[in-house]
């Protein structure tokens, strides 16, 4: 759908605004991935403000037809995942380099999160006597569940239960065994060549969407694994879809002017997912390459995005544990500023030593 706007907007005379493809623009690092990331990781940080003092069963406060912001947000980093993932396995070519890549940038800091739960932050804020805690099997599942990408709702024994989010750590952890399977999944694709290339994954794009499509009209009441399989594949297939026409997509918001009118009127009707998606397409790809040769780019900024992501939400969880903030305009003010600070020391201290591996690991 997307990329036929695109092509339309092409063919109507999109070269009045467009300055070049994002095949000529995409040079390297000299692009806005890393703030596009920090405002979308920002943008789901914002949500769980509301989650922690209210709880997670109630509407999200910012919404429009019953999308959230942070919904939204997590589809953006898929369909950023996507693109950026395909033109890892084009340019590298190599599956142990890539594999190792992957591993470098989610683990390491994972690691750290599911020990300093268990180890540190976990008997601080549970309910339980220490003897009950540290026997706990709950407690000492909590690190493989985190890492093996399995059950990750809860957190170690007897935490945060008087929180209006009752026991949980972490609420984001679960989008990373989709994000992974992503991975794989393309990794096979592009490695056997079973489907590769720019119309058999237009082809693939279009049947996991129509797939997904049926599941949400057809299927209400399926297990979330599947669900959330469809959502997440449809749009990461999305930025894969991008990354092979890239050199046939001019960088231009016009496409916004079409999609996002439909997007509201549809309301929260499933069919109106599929244009959202394409508004946050059309912005990431607009916003990360428009105007480079006179605007910053931002590139060079560290990329803290994904500390913010898996760190956010204990950070505020335990701030409203220890009655530091009970208002979300308390927890904005504390919350997010000492949530910016612990995913700079995650990125400082953990994420990007982890990443300098690559070079030593021959990835």
């Amino acid at each position: 759908m997307l990329s036929g706007v695109f092509f339309c907007v092409s063919i109507l005379g999109a070269r009045v605004i467009a300055t070049s493809t994002i095949r000529s623009a995409f040079t390297g690092r000299d692009n806005r991935f890393t703030p596009i990331r920090f405002v979308l990781a920002s943008m789901v940080m914002l949500e769980h403000v509301f989650v922690v003092i209210r709880g997670p069963e109630l509407s999200p406060l910012i919404a429009a037809n019953g999308w959230s912001a942070g919904y939204l947000a997590v589809n953006g980093f898929f369909i950023l995942s996507g693109f950026l993932i395909a033109d890892s396995l084009e340019r590298r070519s190599d599956a142990k380099a890539f594999a190792l890549a992957r591993f470098l940038r989610i683990i390491p800091a994972l690691v750290v999160l599911a020990l300093l739960a268990t180890l540190a932050i976990g008997p601080l804020v549970t309910s339980l006597p220490p003897a009950q805690y540290w026997s706990s099997a709950t407690t000492w599942l909590y690190a493989p569940n985190v890492l093996a990408f399995a059950d990750t709702s809860g957190g170690p024994a007897g935490i945060f239960t008087s929180n209006p989010a009752e026991g949980e750590f972490s609420a984001t952890l679960w989008t990373l065994r989709y994000e992974v399977l992503a991975y794989a999944a393309a990794a096979l694709l592009f490695f056997t060549r079973f489907v590769w290339g720019r119309w058999p994954i237009l082809g693939l794009f279009i049947a996991g969407t129509a797939v997904y499509l049926a599941i949400r009209l057809l299927w209400p009441d399926a297990p979330a694994m599947i669900t959330h399989g469809g959502r997440f594949g449809s749009v990461f297939l999305l930025g894969m879809v991008i990354h092979q026409f890239r050199d046939r997509l001019p960088i231009t918001i016009l496409p916004v002017i079409l999609l996002l009118p439909i997007a509201i009127l549809m309301g929260d009707h499933a069919l109106s997912e599929l244009f959202w998606n394409g508004v946050l397409a059309v912005l990431i790809f607009w916003a990360g390459f428009a105007a480079l040769e006179r605007l910053p780019s931002g590139a060079r900024i560290p990329d803290w995005s994904y500390g913010i992501y898996i760190w956010h939400y204990p950070v505020m969880q335990s701030l409203w544990h220890f009655d530091v903030a009970r208002s979300p305009l308390e927890l904005a003010a504390y919350g997010i500023p000492l949530s910016l600070a612990v995913a700079a020391a995650s990125w400082h201290l953990i994420e990007r030593p982890a990443l300098g591996l690559k070079f030593k690991l021959g990835g």
